[in-house]
């Protein structure tokens, strides 16, 4: 379930070192986020049965040797618009295997543990887009992108609180990464109207990664209801 959202957190880490946001974080984190990718990606399709699942992981070995390839170029606006354009197809296919594998039969807990690390997913491409629009980058994609992210998170969010399979310990991490997601809304307000400056975009930065941190424990704690 990781590789989408590394695809997207490859994507933002990218924008983020060119910015100089949390730079000495932003540059060790992006080739772990890499070499996490490679990892996954070996082992899923080491174990990878049915030949829809087998072509879906071949598709995606295809797709991220050239991904890899820009995302460790010297970050620039152009080098980033390039990452951008394959970002999403990247995490698609990526997403795509993840329901091909765990979702066939799963009810409850384990259904909800793939909807909570879409959300961290969600998370990480919101802050991308914030990150590329004020970079200059897509801006006119990312102006359409930003409100439809914003509301599927939130929409996202709100179905986890609402099910009955939640412990309070997972109530808890829900309702911190619903006040992550309005710092990040708020910070990315802010970033949009020129404010805050390089303030704004670490705000961007570290609330889409603590949102992040808090649906990777739900998703643990759901795979452990199951």
């Amino acid at each position: 379930m990781r590789l989408e959202m590394l695809a997207e957190r490859i994507a933002k880490l990218h924008a983020q070192v060119g910015q100089g946001v949390l730079a000495e974080r932003s540059r060790r984190a992006l080739p772990e986020a890499l070499r996490e990718f490679d990892g996954a990606l070996r082992e899923v399709k080491g174990r990878a049965s049915g030949p829809e699942v087998r072509d879906n992981y071949i598709l995606l070995g295809l797709l991220w040797t050239e991904y890899r390839a820009w995302a460790t170029k010297a970050p620039s606006r152009d080098n980033a618009k390039k990452l951008a354009e394959r970002a999403e197809e990247v995490a698609w296919i990526a997403a795509k295997g993840a329901r091909l594998i765990h979702e066939t039969g799963r009810k409850g807990t384990g259904r909800l543990a793939l909807e909570a690390a879409h959300a961290g997913t969600l998370a990480q491409r919101l802050a991308r887009l914030y990150l590329l629009r004020r970079w200059g980058v897509k801006e006119e994609s990312s102006e359409r992108a930003i409100p439809a992210v914003a509301s599927q998170l939130k929409r996202t969010l709100e179905k986890l609180r609402a099910t009955s399979y939640n412990t309070p310990e997972i109530d808890t991490e829900l309702q911190a990464a619903e006040g992550q997601l309005a710092f990040l809304l708020q910070a990315g307000h802010e970033s949009e109207a020129r404010k805050g400056g390089a303030r704004s975009l670490e705000f961007i930065a570290k609330s889409a990664d603590h949102l992040l941190e808090s649906m990777q424990r739900v998703v643990r704690l759901y795979e452990g209801e199951g």
